[in-house]
């Protein structure tokens, strides 16, 4: 049964890492492996859906969402160039300590998401690449997170699967003696080398040079003698016979925008069209039209006070994902064009349109104004820049009902009147109750995926116990470390668990060491809270990679990172933090 196990494990570690299904995908079918492997009973392998972890983080990410909404963050954020004066390493820092301060009490990924409109914001006003501060700001965010218990999914989980084996649970500010040193620690290395070692990639340059979009932008006149003359682009079949799209029809002054579909084109109308050169040239040789321009079309030459250009990201709890954007109907269901599309560092200019959509995709949007600002209040987009939206407006006159939330079940639960479960679901509550949030907001404001990953790979742990694989790591890890001390021990569990949140999820992780880490302080007789600490501070190092932690992913786009970036600026800080943290734990937690 091991082996049939590890096996079931391994499957699912290569799937995380090379992503042959969703996330979440992945984690129901390893559940139903285990199921069908009888490796645990019906009970067990629905037991992580009545987990305290997953309903608590459930009801924090309403709470977040309520404190999003409520425009208090993005407020305070945007008012840091006034707050930093002229000095572009002061609103750098203040940047990464409100984004740490805030983290530690919200969901991390809607504190990053907030403050990315932001920081192109000041890299804007004080001229710099927002490259140099993007990553930074992830890795504030996972350190803000690591410094109380609803910081992060990672501490809440821990403390759980800790109770489910006999252990307290962990309080409000357990993590915080060394949370609050890796913060330090952390934030002077990234304030003061990280700019240094982070290369200028995201430049301050209009959208379509960054997109590099000049060459699929063109105008097209069309003379009397068109076969176009008296047709529309749907009647002549423009995007489907020849891949590409008619952005606006310019008639004298007048640029038309809307309703293209409809609109009967006429001699000498310029079309600014969208398309591969091959696609461009076609066109324009069948329809007999003229090429007015060479030179490369720039934003300017785009938007003008009816129409905009714009970067959205999609989120990871939008519904456009695995669809295409021909599947989705895009321009006639939001009434815009995607130009062009951003994923992992890489631009896809061609055939976009049939290429299914990721969480975390950046797209590069073109439309009237008004469709445009209406897609970055979607659920689906996550606004980056260019629309001075990013300071929403209380989205309820009890906005300071949504303010006090976090507030009063953090209290509630420090207080000890109630656990942070208890606490968490009272807030929800409040603001269901009074009107401050509305139930149909509390449903989107759930990232589903993160639920069922976690729900669905709690089991995992209960097999490794009941098939006897846990025992056996932990023999082997306490033979490993046991000459070394209580310093070995510590090192090897971090070190082990900071090299698996890299290739597979910071949940997963945790999910997988917690059962280790148990079974070790059982055979050597010792108190489990300092190896658990150990387990819960690596899981959330996630500095290497881009897919090991949300915030990460979210960056990797606007920022336009390679992969390298993340393991030269992360890789000194996850040392550091390995070293820091096998000195330390023991010290603060004894075993």
């Amino acid at each position: 049964m091991e082996l049939l196990l590890v096996a079931i494990i391994l499957l699912t570690l290569l799937s995380f890492a090379f992503e042959w299904m969703p996330i979440d995908q992945t984690a129901l079918v390893c559940l139903g492996l285990l199921v069908v492997t009888r490796l645990v009973s019906g009970a067990e392998a629905i037991a992580g859906f009545s987990n305290p972890a997953v309903i608590t983080v459930m009801m924090m990410l309403i709470l977040s969402e309520s404190l999003t909404r409520s425009g208090i963050v993005s407020r305070f954020g945007h008012r840091l160039s006034v707050l930093a004066g002229k000095s572009p390493l002061r609103a750098g820092a203040l940047l990464l300590l409100f984004c740490a301060g805030v983290s530690a009490f919200i969901n991390n990924t809607a504190a990053v998401s907030i403050l990315i409109p932001v920081t192109f914001q000041l890299a804007k006003h004080y001229r710099f690449s927002p490259s140099k501060i993007l990553l930074p700001l992830s890795y504030m965010a996972i350190l803000g997170g690591t410094c109380t218990l609803v910081g992060t999914s990672t501490n809440l989980l821990v403390s759980a699967l800790a109770v489910s084996h006999g252990s307290e649970p962990f309080s409000m500010f357990d993590f915080l003696p060394l949370g609050f040193i890796l913060l330090v620690v952390g934030g002077l290395y990234l304030l003061l080398i990280g700019h240094r070692i982070l290369p200028p990639r995201a430049a301050l340059s209009p959208l379509t040079h960054r997109y590099r979009l000049g060459g699929y932008l063109t105008e097209l006149k069309v003379p009397a003698t068109s076969k176009l003359v008296g047709s529309t682009v749907v009647s002549e079949q423009v995007s489907d016979r020849f891949m590409l799209n008619v952005l606006e029809i310019l008639r004298g002054k007048q640029k038309i925008a809307v309703d293209l579909r409809n609109t009967t084109i006429r001699a000498e109308d310029v079309l600014l069209v969208r398309g591969t050169p091959e696609d461009l040239i076609q066109f324009r040789d069948h329809f007999n039209l003229l090429m007015l321009t060479d030179t490369k079309l720039g934003a300017g030459d785009l938007a003008d006070e009816r129409n905009i250009l714009a970067e959205l990201q999609l989120s990871p709890n939008s519904e456009l994902t695995q669809r295409s954007i021909r599947d989705i109907d895009f321009r006639n269901r939001f009434g815009a064009f995607v130009l062009a599309l951003n994923r992992t560092g890489e631009t896809i200019r061609s055939k976009i349109t049939s290429i299914p959509l990721k969480a975390w995709d950046t797209l590069l949007v073109f439309g009237p104004r008004g469709r445009v600002e209406a897609l970055y209040q979607q659920d689906d987009f996550i606004p980056l820049e260019e629309l001075d939206l990013a300071v929403r407006r209380p989205s309820s006159l009890r906005w300071w009902l949504q303010v006090l939330a976090i507030p009063i079940a953090v209290g509630l639960a420090t207080l000890g009147i109630f656990s942070i479960l208890e606490a968490s679901i009272l807030g929800v509550v409040l603001l269901l109750a009074t009107g401050a949030l509305k139930v149909q907001r509390a449903y989107k404001a759930v990232d589903w995926s993160i639920i069922f990953l976690i729900a669905s790979m709690i089991p995992l742990g209960t097999a490794m116990e009941n098939s006897g694989l846990a025992g056996h790591l932990a023999n082997w890890t306490v033979n490993a470390g046991h000459s070394l001390g209580p310093y070995g021990i510590i090192s090897i569990v971090y070190i082990a668990t900071a090299l698996t949140t890299e290739l597979v999820t910071n949940n997963a992780a945790v999910i997988l060491m917690v059962p280790v880490a148990t079974t070790m302080a059982h055979q050597l007789g010792v108190d489990p809270k300092p190896l658990l600490m150990a387990v819960a501070y690596a899981g959330s190092s996630s500095f290497l990679t881009p897919m090991g932690y949300q915030t990460n992913a979210m960056v990797y786009g606007p920022g336009r990172y390679r992969f390298l970036d993340y393991v030269h600026l992360g890789l000194p800080l996850k040392l550091v933090f390995w070293i820091i943290s096998t000195l330390l734990i023991p010290h603060l937690w004894p075993l």
